[in-house]
């Protein structure tokens, strides 16, 4: 049996085509791997930043908005707190303005701490038969209302004000029936040496008006 030869010539060419074959092939496979795995080194270590920063950032900005919140809230109503003055917590008495045919209705706060009145005060006229002899109430103003803070012992007022009866008919009342404002208890107020004598009247009296509560005298509230 007879064998060929190749050409030394040939096996040099073959050798050196296979040589670069493999090479290419070794090349192409270990940068494609080094991209992949670079690019998602890269993107998973992005990400991480992105939600670790993202939340990081959202929740420490909340948290400190949260906070600011309720310091301000709680400041608010530190400074805006305080009760409305109560019937029981409160003394009245009546006096004289220095004005014809006014008088001073007086509220001293008796309590232990601040209180707050804003509005018309209810004022029911009460004759000298005790509480069965009521008259009408009084007509308000059109005086604008504020809101008035009193301290333990400091007092605030109100006027009232009546046109005196002059026909010789008409009814006369020693007391004074007060509700302070947003309250539903009211508290006797004699008048004294101020009785006063009003026409005889039904349902609101046109003749006597109420002021609401921040009447000033003096230095006083």
């Amino acid at each position: 049996m007879r064998v060929k030869k190749m050409p030394a010539l040939a096996l040099i060419v073959a050798a050196a085509g296979l040589s670069l074959t493999a090479c290419g092939s070794g090349d192409g496979s270990s940068a494609s791997a080094n991209t992949s795995a670079s690019t998602t080194a890269s993107g998973s270590s992005t990400g991480g930043q992105g939600s670790t920063s993202g939340s990081s950032s959202s929740g420490s900005s909340g948290s400190s908005g949260s906070s600011k919140g309720s310091e301000l809230s709680a400041k608010t109503q530190t400074s805006t707190s305080s009760s409305m003055c109560k019937t029981d917590h409160l003394a009245f008495s009546a006096s004289a303005s220095g004005t014809k045919n006014e008088i001073v209705v007086n509220l001293k706060n008796t309590g232990s701490s601040k209180c707050s009145m804003h509005g018309f005060p209810g004022v029911q006229l009460v004759g000298p038969d005790g509480l069965g002899d009521t008259g009408p109430d009084a007509a308000r103003t059109d005086a604008s209302a504020s809101t008035v803070t009193i301290g333990p012992g400091e007092e605030t007022r109100f006027l009232v004000r009546y046109i005196p009866d002059t026909s010789g008919s008409g009814k006369k009342y020693t007391r004074l029936s007060v509700t302070p404002p947003n309250e539903k208890v009211s508290e006797i107020v004699n008048l004294n040496g101020l009785a006063f004598t009003i026409a005889a009247s039904s349902g609101n009296a046109p003749d006597v008006y109420v002021d609401p509560v921040g009447y000033h005298v003096g230095s006083g509230k």
